[in-house]
């Protein structure tokens, strides 16, 4: 049951990322931009990110499958790789929500410039993308090998 649970938390902490994500691409594409809410909801991304990997950990260190089955499984590797990939592109945003913030806190009336809002949106996007590879990855990961 123990490795069900941690499952099933898995799951749904990583549907929160893509839900978190989603927000975020909605908000980058409203008239006016919402830093406040970009700033908070981008925050959550970051602790739910963490939170996918502390649950991550624990199953390959302690679930049923056990670290032999992850540590020669290539589609485990891959999966790593695209969520560092992920990790390291959400870095972006994020010091542009913050410096976004700074600056409507400065000035109210504040909003990013087309460019700005451009740049940030492309990260978002790639990380959407590289983040359908990543379930791509554990649906093989979970089947491995492949028969």
């Amino acid at each position: 049951m123990h490795d069900f649970g941690m499952a099933a938390l898995h799951h749904v902490l990583v549907f929160g990322l893509a839900i978190m994500l989603a927000m975020e691409l909605a908000l980058m594409r409203a008239p006016v931009i919402d830093v406040r809410r970009l700033v908070r909801l981008d925050a959550g991304y970051g602790i739910t990110a963490v939170l996918v990997i502390v649950v991550g950990v624990t199953r390959v260190l302690w679930g049923a499958k056990g670290w032999a089955f992850y540590r020669d499984n290539p589609a485990f590797w891959t999966k790593m790789g695209l969520f560092a990939a992920i990790g390291l592109i959400s870095i972006l945003p994020t010091v542009a929500f913050m410096r976004w913030a700074k600056a409507a806190r400065a000035n109210p009336e504040f909003q990013p410039t087309a460019a700005q809002r451009a740049g940030v949106l492309r990260c978002l996007l790639l990380e959407t993308g590289l983040l359908i590879l990543l379930v791509v990855a554990a649906a093989a990961m979970a089947r491995w090998p492949l028969v």
